[in-house]
């Protein structure tokens, strides 16, 4: 499992997609991120493992969460 920190950023792309700008340099389309933490600008850390599917905004890799927290 993969950990990691970043900020939640929401873009209009494709109706509204919500992307995890990891401090790895890296986006994240999120999986599983519970509902209480989508907040544009929110500082996040999350655990899980990236996925091979692709995502519907193509803004990032989908990361599917097991756990979530706020910073």
């Amino acid at each position: 499992m993969e950990k990691m920190k970043g900020t939640l950023h929401h873009s209009e792309l494709e109706g509204g997609v919500w992307v995890l700008a990891a401090d790895n340099g890296r986006q994240y389309h999120l999986e599983g991120l519970p509902q209480a933490l989508y907040r544009e600008g929110a500082r996040l850390e999350v655990q899980g493992q990236e996925s091979p599917q692709m995502s519907l905004g193509m803004m990032g890799a989908v990361f599917q969460v097991r756990s979530a927290r706020s910073l």
